[in-house]
């Protein structure tokens, strides 16, 4: 097995933020905005010149409750040659699959909060 870098250190720096942001999003798209905003910045900062971007529907990297892999990156980014070696030699893909579970896991629980106030069923 090759030589991995870690980017624990960048991690730990954003994770704590993070985790306050999640916990206090109270829509779907506060979720996919907060996780595409804070995973463009990690990544910005470990490597410049990928320049990942976000925006208030959309961004470089989303979350996808669908796949396996519970994020999708964009196609510029995902076909740069400088971040498939960081795929292939970091701990990068855990740490954006750390990000994107727990995302997931905040959209799941606000989606079956869907139709209920505070929580409880509204019967009419």
């Amino acid at each position: 097995m090759g030589y991995k870098k870690s980017f624990s250190e960048v991690d730990s720096k954003y994770w704590g933020e993070y985790k306050v942001r999640m916990s206090k999003a109270q829509g779907v798209e506060e979720v996919k905005k907060i996780f595409s905003m804070v995973v463009a910045e990690m990544v910005k900062e470990i490597e410049p010149n990928l320049d990942p971007v976000y925006g208030e529907f959309s961004g470089d990297f989303e979350i996808d409750i669908n796949s396996e892999v519970k994020y999708k990156v964009a196609s510029k980014i995902a076909d740069d040659s400088v971040y498939k070696e960081l795929v292939e030699n970091s701990d990068l893909p855990a740490i954006l699959e750390k990000y994107a579970e727990m995302a997931v896991n905040k959209k799941t629980h606000l989606l079956s909060k869907e139709g209920t106030e505070n929580g409880k069923k509204i019967i009419h």
